[in-house]
C-alpha cells in the first residue's frame, strides 16, 4: 500500500454519519436562513469538516495505527468544528429559538462560565485518561458517546466566547481568563502524553487487522509508536493552545474596536450638542 492508496481507499462512508451531516447542513439552511454568505459558509465548512473527521483516513487510522491521527480528530471535534458552528450561527436564529422559556433556561444555566468551561475541558482531559481511552476504541457505542462529548462540550464551552448573542459574552477580563486557564489545561494534557511510557495506549504499538496500512506507517513513513505518541502530544499542547491564544487575540482586538465604536459616538454626540448651540 502507497500513501496514495490510502488516500483514496481509506474513506469509510458510515450511511448514519453521512445522512447525519447532510441532515445537519439541510436544516441549518432551511431554518437559520442566513442571510450573510460569510456566515452560511462558515457553519457549513464546519458540517464538512465534521463529516471528513468522520469517514476520512483520519477516522482509519486514529481507530487502528496513530494516536496522532486519533488526537487531531479530537482536536477537530472540540476546537475547531464548534466555534464554526457558532461563528455561522445566525443572531435572530437563537433570538426565536430562546423565545421557549425552557430553552431560555437552558441558555442561562449552560451559558455561565463555572458550567461551560468543564463541560468543554474536562471531557478532554478524561477521555484521554488510558482506561477511558483503550475502552472507547473497543466499544462503538462509547466511542460515538465520546465523539458526542467532544462536540456537545465544545459547543457548549466556546458559546460564551462566540456566540450569536454578543451581549451573553463573557467581558475581555473573564474571557481571557477563561481561555488561558484552557490553554494551560491543553497544556499539561500535551506534556502528559508526551511523556507517558509506551504502551499506555496499547492499539498503536501493535495495531490488529491493519497489517498493510501499519507496515505504510512504519515503514514507509518512518513513524514508530514512540514518535506518534509524541507527536499526539505536541499536537495537544501546541496547535490546542494555539487556538485558545487566537480567541484571546481576537477578544482584545473586539474591545479595542468597541472602544472606538463608542468614543466615536460620544464625539458624534458631542458635536451636535455643540451645534445645536
Amino acid at each position: 500500500m502507497t500513501t496514495w492508496d490510502l488516500l483514496v481507499s481509506g474513506w469509510d462512508w458510515e450511511p448514519s454519519v453521512v445522512v447525519g451531516c447532510a441532515a445537519l447542513a439541510i436544516a441549518y439552511l432551511l431554518l437559520a436562513r442566513p442571510r450573510k454568505p460569510l456566515q452560511a459558509a462558515l457553519f457549513l465548512s464546519g458540517a464538512a469538516l465534521l463529516l471528513v473527521d468522520l469517514v476520512s483516513p483520519i477516522d482509519a487510522l486514529g481507530d487502528h495505527v496513530l494516536l496522532s491521527a486519533h488526537v487531531l480528530q479530537h482536536f477537530l471535534l472540540a476546537l475547531i468544528i464548534p466555534p464554526l458552528w457558532l461563528l455561522g450561527t445566525p443572531r435572530e436564529l437563537v433570538e426565536r429559538a430562546l423565545r421557549q422559556h425552557w430553552l431560555a433556561g437552558v441558555e442561562r444555566v449552560l451559558a455561565r462560565p463555572a458550567i461551560s468551561w468543564p463541560l468543554g475541558v474536562v471531557p478532554m482531559i478524561v477521555w484521554h485518561i488510558p482506561g477511558a481511552f483503550n475502552a472507547a476504541l473497543a466499544t462503538d457505542g462509547l466511542h460515538i458517546f465520546q465523539h458526542l462529548c467532544f462536540l456537545v462540550g465544545g459547543t457548549i464551552f466556546w458559546w460564551p466566547i462566540l456566540g450569536p448573542l454578543t451581549e451573553h459574552r463573557l467581558g475581555l477580563l473573564g474571557a481571557i481568563a477563561y481561555l488561558f486557564s484552557a490553554c494551560l489545561s491543553c497544556s499539561v494534557l500535551g506534556a502528559a502524553l508526551i511523556f507517558m511510557p509506551l504502551g499506555t495506549y496499547p492499539a498503536y504499538v501493535q495495531p490488529v487487522g491493519q497489517d498493510e496500512v501499519a507496515r505504510l506507517v512504519r515503514m514507509g513513513w518512518g513513524l514508530d509508536a514512540r514518535s506518534d505518541q509524541q507527536i499526539g502530544g505536541l499536537m495537544m499542547w501546541v496547535p490546542g493552545c494555539l487556538v485558545y491564544l487566537s480567541a484571546i487575540l481576537a477578544s482584545v482586538g473586539r474591545w479595542f474596536a468597541a472602544g472606538n465604536r463608542d468614543e466615536g459616538l460620544a464625539a458624534k454626540a458631542s458635536a451636535q450638542v455643540l451645534h445645536r448651540q
